[in-house]
């Protein structure tokens, strides 16, 4: 299915292998009090990239995400699960972590994010308020007091909000 030099190009592809890899991934990062974020697969030339987004509370650092790629690589290796050679990356959340899938939203239900619409709502294009709820079809955020529902193809783009202390 995914023989050595072929480039994956289907999203449906692309999609069930992520789908794949998520549900072979998890429990191993639950063994560890990690939850999993997500999983990424793509290109960097003829080379596969795996990657996998991981938390706890509380965060992780260089060396959990050192550790838990060579938990997850020798786990991959051992049951065959990708038939082309891969690069596999694991890291963290990230300050401003960009959330593109509704697992990513459900992970961070609770945070501020800053969104951005396709379209302006209510004269407003971008703004600024706690994620409150997600699930497959879109999200509810609390800006101003006020609960705002957005199906995710309504958004442009999605980011964790980061407000430096300086």
């Amino acid at each position: 299915m995914f023989g050595t030099g072929v480039i994956i190009v289907q999203p449906e592809v692309v999609k069930e292998m992520e789908d794949r890899l998520e549900e072979f991934i998890e429990p191993l990062v639950e063994a560890e009090g990690l939850r999993l974020i997500c999983v990424d697969v793509g290109r960097r030339g003829k080379k596969m990239v795996i990657t996998v987004c991981l938390d706890r509370k509380g965060g992780i650092d260089v060396d959990t995400c050192a550790e838990m790629s060579e938990e997850i690589s020798r786990h991959m290796d051992v049951e065959d699960i990708v038939e082309d050679s891969y690069n596999l990356e694991v890291t963290s959340p990230g300050l401003q972590r960009s959330l593109r899938k509704p697992r990513e939203y459900r992970a961070f239900v609770g945070r501020e994010v800053e969104v951005v619409l396709r379209q302006a709502f209510e004269g407003r294009q971008k703004m600024v308020g706690r994620l409150l709820e997600a699930d497959e079809d879109g999200m509810t955020i609390l800006v101003e007091e006020e609960e705002i529902v957005f199906p995710y193809d309504a958004l442009k783009r999605t980011k964790l909000y980061y407000k430096p202390p300086w």
